[in-house]
């Protein structure tokens, strides 16, 4: 019973694991909302979110394969278990200090899901803690060996856990095929998108004006064209999409190093939780307005879609762009 219960416990943390990974590797826009989700619900330095992301993924796909060859290769169990109660435990007691601190900005830990965390989520880990614990325990120093009916021998028992444990790594192996091959798909879509002379524009174009218009930012600050002073970084984002994702990090350095948060204004669109995250997000470095979207500030730049960039001299526009990296950093430039 025991060894029975120890290759029940390993493949199913390898599953939570394997899926954990594989949620965030095979969608580059949920990898990039766990990556961007880090500093403000750990308080980290940007600089450390990238790697720290890196890791994490890193560490659930090797053990995920680990766990499952450990139910072929015994040997491995001990360590792979250890290792893996220590992760668990590290991301349980992150999880508590998350839901204590009252953050309301998802984790992506599962990938896209915009749900804050909550009690529910600490429970779960604590379960799934609790099996990895006792698996560890029932592993260590060396795993039971299997059982063998009314004490006849199991010949064929190698034979069938080597066969499952190859399907493993041959399931591993694909999806590593699979990423490889969206990865290069991506970069032959940017690549493609980015080179067009002259693309659609997604807001207006340089030279054109910001037409008039009122808000009010989530600070309470009004806001108007008229109030827009000297060069300034402007961001359309909404919380569902990816690509927005994908840039938050470099437009939280460019209006960091804009010189004052009057020099940066971002305009996040939709309601809703997931929305208020993004502005908390947002607010330590820039003015933010929230609005829906084909609302009164989009409407007076223009603005056909999303995410989409502008640098501003009074309100004038400099240039605009649905990629960062196209938008210069200074009129003067």
């Amino acid at each position: 019973m025991a060894w029975e219960l120890l290759v029940t416990g390993q493949l199913l943390l390898a599953g939570v694991l394997g899926f954990s990974a594989g949620a965030k590797l095979l969608d580059p826009g949920a990898y990039a909302a766990f990556r961007a989700s880090l500093p403000a619900n750990l308080r980290l330095p940007e600089r450390l979110a990238g790697p720290l992301a890196a890791a994490v993924v890193t560490a659930e796909a090797t053990l995920a394969v680990l766990l499952a060859l450990a139910v072929v290769v015994p040997a491995l169990a001990p360590g792979a278990l250890l290792a893996t109660t220590a992760l668990l435990a590290a991301f349980t007691a992150v999880l508590a200090a998350m839901v204590r601190g009252g953050v309301r900005q998802a984790c992506h830990c599962f990938g896209t899901a915009t749900r804050p965390p909550g009690s529910a989520d600490v429970v779960r880990n604590l379960v799934l803690l609790a099996v990895s614990a006792g698996a560890t325990a029932t592993a260590w120093p060396a795993p039971p060996p299997p059982p063998a009916p009314n004490g006849a021998a199991m010949p064929h028992l190698p034979a069938i856990l080597a066969l499952l444990a190859g399907v493993c790594v041959l399931n591993t192996a694909l999806i590593v095929l699979v990423l490889r091959l969206l990865r290069q798909q991506s970069a032959l879509v940017r690549a493609s998108i980015e080179g067009v002379a002259n693309p659609e524009p997604i807001m207006t174009a340089g030279g054109g004006r910001v037409a008039a218009f009122t808000a009010v930012t989530v600070d309470g600050e009004p806001l108007s064209a008229d109030l827009l002073d000297g060069d300034t970084l402007v961001g359309f984002l909404s919380p569902s999409c990816p690509a927005c994702a994908e840039s938050l990090p470099g437009f939280l350095a460019r209006a960091e190093a804009i010189g004052g948060r009057e020099h940066a204004l971002a305009v996040v669109l939709g309601q809703g939780s997931a929305a208020d995250a993004l502005c908390e997000r947002i607010t330590p470095v820039a003015r933010v307005v929230n609005e829906p979207e084909r609302g009164p500030v989009s409407r007076a730049f223009g603005v056909d879609g999303y995410p989409a960039f502008a640098l501003l001299s009074g309100h004038t526009v400099v240039a605009s762009h649905f990629v960062l990296d196209k938008v210069p950093s200074s009129s003067a430039g």
